[in-house]
């Protein structure tokens, strides 16, 4: 599976089943309650912090 990250967007590339696993450890290590566009930015802050 591919995943590429812009600073807007994010993009899955694989089958559907690697999908599912990838958002299910998202949810794990960022709780259920936090949404895709709440990581992208604190993806680019992180970003900006370093």
């Amino acid at each position: 599976m591919k995943s590429y990250q812009g600073s807007k967007s994010v993009h899955l590339v694989g089958q559907a089943w690697q999908i599912r696993a990838l958002l299910k450890q998202w949810q794990r290590q960022w709780g259920p309650e936090v949404t895709i566009s709440e990581l992208l930015r604190k993806n680019d802050a992180d970003k900006y912090e370093r």
